[in-house]
């Protein structure tokens, strides 16, 4: 089935890619002077001697003209494509109003479970997620494109397997207006919208994982940078479709509606830095000031026929009216780093029951709260310990498969180019049953790159 559409998956890389076809090699070879041009004439000069006469070789070319004339050095050919590691493969229009890059990052990683029983300890290997990832700016970066595809296993959905993440385009024109339309991550929870290459343990908290919306399709307006303020307000407006990525069929009428608002009192963090610091767990920049921001989200999806709202095991026939409330406070200091986030989803009744074939069958909806904490600290030496601590809860009558759970942990990280090239390790102690558990006791270990 796969070998059926990757003709599809891969036409919109290539039509992008052949729109930059015109770009200059990196080599630009000087054209040759036509037949009817003539090269300049250079003016003589005649040489005269203390007695008044003109030396008699005044016919022979002098073989060191440096002495008379003047010398332009050749001039060099900038090629407008670079690659590097962090940077992908980038390229820019002669004029400078387009450019476009082409980025591909796998995680490799190894991990080991130990239950309560003993023989259901297991060891796995895999790729976690290989990425490749084209972004392009038009017309001065007035509008912006965004296509990422996913390849491993656990990149795509079990229930479908496509491997298309995000495919968006964003009209940058206004700082405090700006459009965002197509698939991409909902403006919800702050772990969830930061990259799973930019985290400061091998994988996001399970409680991130039970309650984040993920992605979906629809659009946004939002605005970092509100008012010209130094990053210190953010807004975020959006509506989508309600059923996650991927997804186009829709048998009831429903839809997503989702609101963010962050406030950083003392200026926004940097959106340089490796892979955008502000998405960015680590403390990369080092600030000497502190950096603090606020966040709040509110979401309500209508109809929703999926156990998590946006994504999750699909039901057979219940819908449900979901109702999502979050609060994040991030810090980075001199290399440290503090996150808190806080996530509620809340159901409009606990189960849905139909008859199907002479049986009387239930579908239960989710509702819970949860969150989480995590510290860390980059030494200088590019070393990094982090600690986690995270915790959710059932909320009245719901799914009886949805307990309390408890996660505890830590990590040690080597970052060789940042996020660009790292290596962690962590290891974290599971109670309860929540989704994203496999084990009681679990160690991971992982190298990214980056390219």
């Amino acid at each position: 089935m796969l070998q059926r559409f990757r003709p599809l998956l891969l036409s919109p890389i290539l039509a992008i890619a052949l729109s930059f076809s015109t770009f200059p090699l990196i080599s630009q070879e000087k054209p040759e002077a036509s037949k009817d041009q003539q090269p300049p004439k250079v003016a003589e000069t005649k040489e005269v001697t203390s007695s008044g006469k003109e030396p008699s070789n005044t016919n022979v070319t002098n073989p060191n003209p440096t002495t008379t004339g003047t010398v332009t050095a050749p001039s060099e050919n900038k090629s407008n494509w670079e690659t590097g590691l962090g940077k992908g493969i980038r390229g820019t229009s002669n004029d400078g109003k387009h450019n476009i890059q082409l980025r591909f990052r796998s995680q490799l990683q190894g991990n080991q479970s130990f239950q309560i029983d003993p023989s259901q300890d297991t060891t796995n290997f895999l790729v976690r997620r290989t990425r490749l990832q084209l972004k392009a700016g038009l017309f001065n970066d007035t509008w912006l494109v965004n296509l990422q595809l996913g390849f491993a296993e656990r990149d795509m959905e079990s229930q479908r397997r496509n491997t298309l993440r995000d495919a968006n385009i964003i009209y940058n024109q206004y700082r405090d207006v700006k459009v965002a339309f197509g698939q991409m991550k909902i403006p919800f929870s702050r772990q969830r919208w930061n990259s799973s290459s930019a985290l400061q343990t091998v994988d996001r908290s399970s409680v991130t994982a039970e309650f984040n919306l993920d992605r979906d399709v629809g659009a946004y307006l939002f605005s970092e940078d509100l008012f010209g303020s130094k990053r210190m307000f953010a807004y975020y407006l959006g509506v989508f479709g309600g059923q996650g990525r991927n997804r186009v069929e829709r048998q009831t009428p429903g839809v997503l509606t989702v609101a963010r608002l962050t406030f950083s009192p003392f200026g926004g963090m940097s959106k340089s830095g490796s892979d955008n610091d502000w998405l960015s767990e680590v403390d990369f920049a080092r600030y000497k000031d502190p950096k603090i921001s606020f966040g709040v989200s509110g979401a309500y999806n209508k109809n929703s026929d999926r156990a998590l709202s946006t994504h999750g095991t699909e039901y057979s026939f219940a819908k449900f009216n979901y109702s999502h409330a979050a609060g994040d406070i991030y810090f980075k200091w001199m290399g440290f780093s503090f996150q808190y986030e806080w996530l509620w989803r809340r159901a409009n009744t606990a189960y849905v029951e139909r008859t199907v074939s002479s049986a009387l069958s239930r579908e239960y909806s989710r509702s819970g709260q949860g969150h989480f904490v995590q510290l860390g600290y980059l030494f200088t030496n590019q070393y990094e310990l982090v600690v986690r601590f995270g915790e959710f809860r059932p909320l009245g009558e719901t799914d009886p498969n949805l307990k309390y759970s408890r996660e505890v942990g830590g990590a040690l990280s080597y970052y060789f180019a940042e996020h660009n090239l790292k290596w962690q390790t962590d290891y974290f102690y599971y109670t309860g049953t929540p989704t994203a558990a496999e084990g009681d006791h679990v160690v991971r270990t992982q190298i990214q790159v980056f390219y």
